[in-house]
């Protein structure tokens, strides 16, 4: 909890916020402005910033912060993750894998989109979020096109049946 870094006193355990569960853009503003004002130094602060970063690449709970992290780091210190090498690279580094990771989130969703419409002509109503889960998982394990191909060959209870059942890779 970002309440709980704060708590601590110290500039040095707000760099752990970005792997907080309720880590927010306006929490990170804060943490920002707090590194920026309670560090002794610039090295010290442009260090911190530097593991705020870090912690921002982790992002374990999907908070995607990072660019707007830079945005406000730069905002605060002008040129100073461009000024600093390993920053600028770790930067591109971690763009390039938040496009990756952007990419495969974009997919899963396409596939839980089409296959809960096609859920739903079958059944008449969109899938339950546990009907749903199954079915990205189940994409996931078989494939989609075998998904596909229950949604299509089995009728009203006995696919509610199935996606009831536990997994079993093709």
């Amino acid at each position: 909890m970002v309440a709980e870094l704060r708590a601590r006193g110290s500039v040095l355990w707000l760099v752990f916020t970005p792997l907080a569960r309720n880590a927010t853009a306006a929490a990170l503003r804060q943490v920002v402005a707090e590194i920026h004002a309670g560090a002794k130094t610039a090295e010290e602060r442009a260090e911190l910033y530097t593991a705020l970063l870090v912690m921002a690449t982790i992002d374990p709970w999907g908070h995607n912060l990072l660019k707007e992290l830079i945005i406000m780091v730069e905002d605060k210190e002008e040129g100073l993750l461009r000024r600093t090498p390993i920053i600028g690279e770790m930067i591109i580094e971690a763009e390039r894998r938040g496009e990756l990771r952007g990419e495969e989130r974009g997919k899963q969703q396409a596939i839980v989109e089409l296959l809960g419409r096609l859920f739903a002509r079958r059944i008449g109503r969109r899938p339950t979020a546990e009907e749903e889960l199954s079915i990205v998982e189940r994409a996931r394990a078989m494939g989609p096109g075998e998904v596909e191909d229950a949604l299509l060959d089995l009728e009203g209870e006995a696919l509610v049946r199935w996606l009831a059942e536990p997994i079993h890779p093709s």
